[in-house]
């Protein structure tokens, strides 16, 4: 018996050949879709329409579909791709990547693409300006700190100079008093640089001289004395009462000065000693340590007297350069002199 074939069981089997051959031309794209599924992830709402395109119908062109799906999705891609660079080269938001993806999937990539261009453009103008901004602030930072450190360069070299400068006089100083110790008004001694002093100590014959800090006062060398030594052989001279040299020497040992209380006249040959070959400024003596010279005068009275006269005694003349006899009613200075 034969068997045959309804119409309807025709049009079943044609049916299912058709879906079959549907199926068969919707397996490209599956693969398609299954490439691009990364990128189909950032848009989720694209997916109901790619499982639309996936199921199969008969009767359609799925040549043409792939076309198509294959370039929506290559643009879906350039986007995403777009998408990321602005947001980790731009700063572009979270909120901002969303929206623009959200145009994607409402209207098209091309729209969305533009909405991307304008946005990335404005953010880089946007970061353009603060990175000129911080340029700015960096030059005007590093401008301050050249003129800090240039500040503290001419400050260094500015201390430098006068620490140079002070070295240089310190050794000057010291170079000029060798030989000299500046003594203070409490018998302390001074440094080198000091601006003033009382007395001064000679390193070679351990003498120390007394020098007047108060040039008016003329304490405790003395002017317009008379030589009157009583004690000395062949000395006596002329008291006037009271203006001499004994009195005077009485009352500066009772008074002090420097903390000493011996203090006496100094022989003819302790005063040749301070006696200079060239003048200093006046005089023939070293009037840069001798600083009351010039408030006192140039005669000074020695303890040395005449043997072959008891009316003169010895006197240094520091204006001629030279000693000599004075008769001792003359009014001289005196200088005052003590062992160390």
């Amino acid at each position: 018996m034969t068997n045959v074939i309804s119409s309807h069981d025709f049009s079943l089997y044609l049916h299912e050949l058709l879906q079959a051959k549907a199926q068969q031309q919707v397996e490209p794209l599956r693969l398609l879709v299954a490439q691009y599924q990364g990128v189909l992830a950032h848009f989720s709402h694209l997916q109901e329409e790619v499982n639309k395109l996936l199921t199969p119908q008969t009767g359609r062109d799925y040549s043409l579909v792939a076309v198509a799906l294959k370039q929506g999705l290559q643009e879906l891609e350039k986007l995403l791709n777009g998408l990321i660079k602005a947001h980790d080269d731009l700063l572009l938001s979270v909120v901002e990547v969303d929206d623009i993806s959200a145009l994607a999937e409402l209207f098209s990539c091309r729209i969305a693409q533009q909405v991307l261009q304008k946005t990335s453009t404005a953010r880089r103008k946007q970061l353009d300006k603060q990175k000129h901004k911080l340029l700015a602030n960096e030059t005007e930072s590093k401008d301050v700190l050249k003129e800090d450190v240039l500040a503290a360069v001419v400050d260094q070299t500015n201390n430098f100079v006068a620490q140079n400068k002070e070295d240089r006089m310190l050794n000057k100083l010291e170079a000029q008093f060798s030989g000299w110790r500046k003594i203070g008004a409490s018998g302390e001694e001074l440094g080198v640089l000091a601006a003033s002093w009382a007395a001064v100590v000679d390193e070679k014959t351990k003498l120390m001289w007394a020098i007047n800090t108060n040039l008016i006062e003329k304490y405790p060398n003395c002017s317009d004395l008379m030589w009157f030594y009583p004690e000395l052989k062949g000395g006596e001279g002329f008291a006037n009462q009271g203006k001499n040299t004994t009195d005077w020497l009485r009352y500066v040992n009772t008074k002090g000065w420097c903390g000493f209380y011996d203090w006496r006249l100094p022989t003819l040959e302790e005063l040749r000693g301070l006696l200079t070959t060239e003048v200093s400024r006046y005089y023939h003596i070293r009037e840069d340590i001798f600083t009351d010279m010039q408030a006192l005068g140039s005669r000074f009275w020695s303890s040395t007297v005449d043997h072959k006269s008891t009316e003169y005694a010895w006197a240094m003349y520091f204006g001629y350069g030279h000693d000599g006899l004075a008769h001792k009613s003359y009014s001289l200075n005196v200088r005052l002199v003590r062992d160390i």
